[in-house]
């Protein structure tokens, strides 16, 4: 039962740490994987909320009326994306423009955001994970990190194999009747 549960809790992780790493190494127009994507927070806009260090994953909003006051979103700007909280929403000709602060800022954003500025509403924080992913971004750490989680998978196989072996063999002894 507990080898089950720690086999989903490792598939969950796996599943995150294959969006974060994608989200990190194509950093330029990428989609998400089923609509979430993973940002690296590298600037104290946002503390005491959120961290310099922490990830959040984004969820793609499919239409601007499913965002509101309050909401933190990520946002494409001269380039860049940027994580801050939606302060106001203003509508001029029809389309919505939201204004936006980071948390730590005494100012709004200079420049309004539109619609399809936005990459994604914030779900959820993982502290301290994006100083992690940092660090795994040293190809040669990462390779050796894969290769020991290789290791230890293929060390917990060949143990099952062996016991596996075990209990055969002691199915197939039988004990000897004496007459």
């Amino acid at each position: 039962m507990f080898s089950k549960i720690l086999y989903i809790i490792v598939i969950i992780l796996m599943y995150n740490l294959v969006l974060v790493a994608i989200s990190f190494i194509s950093k330029q127009d990428f989609n998400g994987l089923f609509g979430y994507k993973a940002y690296n927070i590298v600037t104290s806009s946002m503390e005491p909320n959120i961290n310099i260090g922490d990830i959040i994953i984004t969820k793609n909003v499919k239409d601007q009326d499913d965002l509101n006051v309050e909401d933190v979103i990520s946002f494409k700007q001269n380039g860049e994306v940027v994580t801050h909280r939606i302060i106001g929403i203003e509508e001029v000709n029809g389309e919505k423009r939201f204004i936006t602060k980071g948390d730590n800022n005494n100012i709004p954003d200079l420049e309004k955001i539109t619609f399809s500025q936005i990459e994604g509403k914030k779900i959820i924080t993982i502290p301290y994970l994006g100083k992690i992913v940092e660090f795994l971004e040293n190809r040669v750490i990462f390779l050796i990190i894969i290769l020991i989680i290789l290791i230890l998978y293929l060390y917990r196989l060949n143990k099952v194999e062996k016991s596996e072996l075990r209990r055969e063999k002691r199915r197939n002894i039988k004990p000897n009747k004496i007459n």
